[in-house]
């Protein structure tokens, strides 16, 4: 099954709401065939790492190092994750760094390698130029994502230097998820009030202009569902 984009698409009405908004919401992206095997890659087949930071410096834990844990280690890991979110930036997620494992060989066959794949089709790249309105962007990078109760990603502007990053896009593939749960997509105003607040939509993608402060609010406790989506950034430059 090939990826393609919906039919309804416009990518010169998509340019418009990015230019005029800062950002761009696009409801239907994907045939439903295409979201559906998505989610079910995501639920059945991907191998997610936790990720959170500490003192500035990036974790990845596998399910596997996490299963080794003790429940006192796993509280004391909590919390000091919630300590650093007090004062700091800070994340608390499940990944699977799509764009790493393409480049590393790593599960090869894997249907987010094949989207990937598409992401960085001549079909694609050329949409993400003309709905951001940058002619230079050359290349894709992608990674899913899990969020569960007590999960979250703090403000930020994703700016990073030597990263080339023109926008970023959010894939959602959660089919059902009620506003209680929290897990909104919020873009900021210079305030901090939430300028918008975006829901995981399922098969509706989300491109935004950078740099832009937004945050993933915190998915509450008593979420029954949970928070899934392939996102990363239109770049230019050489992808290595």
């Amino acid at each position: 099954m090939a990826f393609r984009f919906s039919e309804a698409i416009d990518p010169e009405e998509v340019r418009k709401a990015f230019a005029e908004h800062g950002f761009a919401h696009i409801a239907g992206v994907l045939p439903p065939e295409n979201a559906k095997r998505i989610h079910k890659g995501l639920l059945e087949q991907t191998p997610w790492n936790l990720v959170f930071n500490q003192d500035s410096k990036h974790f990845d834990m596998s399910e596997e190092q996490l299963r080794t844990l003790q429940k006192q280690d796993l509280s004391r890991l909590q919390k000091a994750i919630f300590a650093q979110a007090e004062q700091g930036f800070q994340y608390s997620y499940h990944n699977y760094p799509i764009h790493d494992a393409v480049r590393d060989g790593q599960n090869e066959g894997h249907v987010l390698h094949t989207f990937y794949e598409w992401l960085n089709s001549d079909e694609f790249l050329q949409f993400a130029r003309a709905a951001t309105g940058f002619d230079d962007i050359g290349f894709v990078d992608a990674q899913a994502t899990r969020y569960s109760p007590g999960q979250f990603l703090c403000a930020h502007d994703d700016i990073l230097e030597g990263k080339n990053r023109r926008a970023a896009y959010i894939f959602n593939f959660t089919p059902s998820w009620r506003v209680d749960w929290g897990g909104y997509l919020q873009l900021l105003d210079d305030n901090g009030n939430v300028r918008v607040g975006l829901p995981p939509t399922f098969n509706a993608l989300n491109i935004i202009k950078i740099p832009q402060r937004h945050n993933v609010s915190f998915v509450t406790p008593f979420a029954s569902g949970i928070r899934l989506s392939v996102s990363g950034w239109f770049r230019y430059g050489d992808p290595d």
